[in-house]
């Protein structure tokens, strides 16, 4: 994983890290990081 200067992840770590989230978590929580992930994605 590759941290950016601001201390936030990579965008393409982050996206990697939710999207390997998302298949091993439960739907209420899978819903979660699919709506963060869009909050972030949102932002750039």
């Amino acid at each position: 994983m590759k941290w950016e200067s601001n201390g936030e992840l990579a965008h393409r770590d982050l996206s990697e890290l939710v999207n390997r989230l998302l298949d091993v978590e439960s739907s209420n929580n899978s819903n979660e990081l699919s709506r963060l992930g869009t909050k972030y994605n949102d932002k750039k």
